[in-house]
C-alpha cells in the first residue's frame, strides 16, 4: 500500500472518530425482555429530540448542546398517553436504556459518565417567608434562601426505573394527620441535615399551589440546580 492511501484511509479513520466524538449515543439493551414479552414491550417507544426509537437494539445519535434542555416523548405499553421526559444531553457520552420489568418506565445506564440524579433546589426573594417544599420523587426539601444541599429520592424502592417527578410547591403543615383526608396525607420524606429524618410530625405538608412539576430524567454527573424567584413568580433551570 502506497503512502498516499495510506494518508487517505488514515484521514478517512480520523474524521469518522472525530465524528463519533461529537454526538450523545443511545442504543437499548434487550437481554432482560423475555421472548413471551417481546411483542408487548416491543410496542414501547421512544422520541429522543424526535429521532425515533424502539426496544431493538439500533442507536441514535444526538448533537449535545449543554446549553439547552433535550425532550424525551416515551410510550409505554399499554398505555394511551405518551410521557415527556426533560433531560440534559450535554456530552457525546453513550447511554443504554435498559426495561424495567418491575415498576414500569425504564432504567438508563452510562459507561462513560457518572449520572447524578440529585436536584439543587434554591428560592430568593421570599420576602413573604412563605413555605416551599422541593420534591423529587418521594423525598423533599423545606426551601429556603440558604439552601445549598442537593436531594436525590433516597426514600424510593431499589426497583424503582430511572427519572423522578421533580416538583416545588408552596405548603403548609398538616396540623392533624389523617389518612382519610385526601388534601392532607401526601407523604414524603424530608430531607434535613446529613440525610432524610422520618418523623410524621415534620413531613406531612398540604400542597397550596404547585409551581413547577415535570419528569426529570438525569443524564450528567452534577446535579439540576431549580431556582425559583419568589417576587416575580419565576422558576429557571440549570
Amino acid at each position: 500500500m502506497n503512502t498516499k492511501i495510506t494518508a487517505i484511509l488514515f484521514l478517512l479513520l480520523f474524521f469518522e472518530q472525530l465524528s463519533a466524538q461529537e454526538f450523545a449515543e443511545f442504543t437499548t439493551d434487550t437481554t432482560r425482555i423475555h421472548d413471551n414479552m417481546r411483542e408487548r414491550v416491543a410496542k414501547e417507544v421512544w422520541y429522543i429530540n424526535g429521532q425515533e426509537m424502539h426496544y431493538n437494539g439500533q442507536v441514535i445519535k444526538i448533537k449535545p448542546d449543554p446549553k439547552k434542555f433535550d425532550t424525551i416523548i416515551y410510550h409505554r405499553q399499554n398505555s394511551k398517553k405518551y410521557d415527556t421526559v426533560i433531560c440534559n444531553i450535554t456530552a457525546p457520552n453513550k447511554y443504554t436504556l435498559i426495561y424495567n420489568e418491575c415498576c414500569g418506565f425504564f432504567n438508563v445506564r452510562s459507561k462513560t459518565t457518572n449520572i447524578n440524579e440529585s436536584v439543587l433546589f434554591q428560592i430568593k426573594n421570599n420576602h413573604e417567608k412563605t413555605l416551599y417544599l422541593g420534591t423529587t420523587g418521594m423525598t423533599g426539601i423545606l426551601v429556603n434562601e440558604n439552601n445549598t444541599q442537593a436531594i436525590y429520592d433516597e426514600c424510593s424502592s431499589a426497583m424503582s426505573p430511572s427519572g423522578n417527578f421533580i416538583n416545588f410547591s408552596q405548603v403548609r403543615t398538616c396540623q392533624d394527620f389523617d389518612y382519610d383526608n385526601i388534601d392532607c396525607n401526601g407523604m414524603v420524606c424530608l430531607w434535613k441535615e446529613g440525610g432524610v429524618h422520618f418523623d410524621d410530625e415534620e413531613y406531612e405538608y398540604k400542597v397550596i399551589k404547585s409551581e413547577m412539576g415535570f419528569l426529570w430524567l438525569g443524564l450528567n454527573d452534577f446535579p439540576l440546580v431549580v431556582t425559583y424567584d419568589a417576587s416575580q413568580k419565576r422558576i429557571t433551570f440549570e
